[in-house]
């Protein structure tokens, strides 16, 4: 399977720069099984295909501001990263714009010295991985000088990052919101539990392998990047046991 096969035109004036005030009311594409008919409704309108006893499984990741710009000590190049993973302490695995630049001990300076990371690993596709260096409370650090990694096709300066968020969101971790979730609001979720539907959270930081376009042309040939995930043992119970 090709890549190619995936292609289609999508005029640039049809992508969305800013969200909608009310996230429910976005537009919502439903396609009936039985007879492939379509129809478009709002989001708000998804009450309807929810009865009791059914289980909605949502995400509950934070988007954390994970893109830093900096520079590069020793010549002042300007270089851009995003953090991936925290894999212990204050090591993180990144992904670095203009990575060439960027070799082991190269030291990249955020905000005057008000943050660090140092390279100690280099490894393919522009990842790197870095020792954190500050003083501090490091996400404290982070709140203040990180920006809400946008999709690259969002032009437009995100005025509100909670905008970027699900209103459940809890979970610090991700370089991306889950956006399959970013339409439901708090009295969408009231409704459905109030028609007895249960609603189970499961945490995945969405990372590289979410987002990274393909660069090769055969699909299995597509290497992914590695995502994290949790789930309590009461909701690995309850989905194994909810009706099908």
């Amino acid at each position: 399977m090709k890549t190619s096969d995936f292609d289609y035109e999508l005029p640039q004036e049809l992508i969305a720069q800013t969200p909608l005030k009310d996230r429910a009311t976005s537009r919502m594409m439903v396609i009936h099984k039985n007879t492939g008919i379509c129809e478009d409704k709002q989001f708000k309108d998804i009450l309807e295909y929810f009865h009791e006893g059914d289980v909605l499984v949502r995400n509950n990741t934070k988007v954390i501001p994970a893109r830093l710009f900096g520079t590069k000590e020793e010549t002042n190049a300007h270089v851009e990263v995003l953090l991936l993973q925290q894999e212990e302490d204050d090591i993180w695995e990144c992904l670095v714009g203009n990575a060439k630049v960027v070799k082991i001990d190269t030291v990249i300076s955020f905000h005057d010295g008000r943050l660090k990371a140092k390279c100690i690993e280099i490894k393919d596709k522009g990842i790197r991985r870095f020792k954190m260096i500050y003083d501090g409370i490091f996400n404290e650090i982070l709140d203040e000088l990180g920006n809400v990694p946008l999709p690259p096709y969002i032009k437009e300066k995100l005025d509100d990052p909670n905008r970027y968020q699900t209103v459940y969101a809890k979970v610090r971790g991700s370089a991306a919101a889950p956006t399959a979730g970013l339409h439901f609001t708090e009295e969408i979720l009231t409704a459905l539990k109030e028609k007895g539907v249960e609603i189970l959270d499961v945490t995945l930081h969405v990372g590289l392998g979410t987002f990274r376009p393909m660069d090769t042309e055969n699909i299995e040939e597509h290497i992914m990047h590695a995502e994290r995930y949790a789930m309590s043992e009461e909701c690995a119970i309850a989905l194994n046991t909810a009706k099908q």
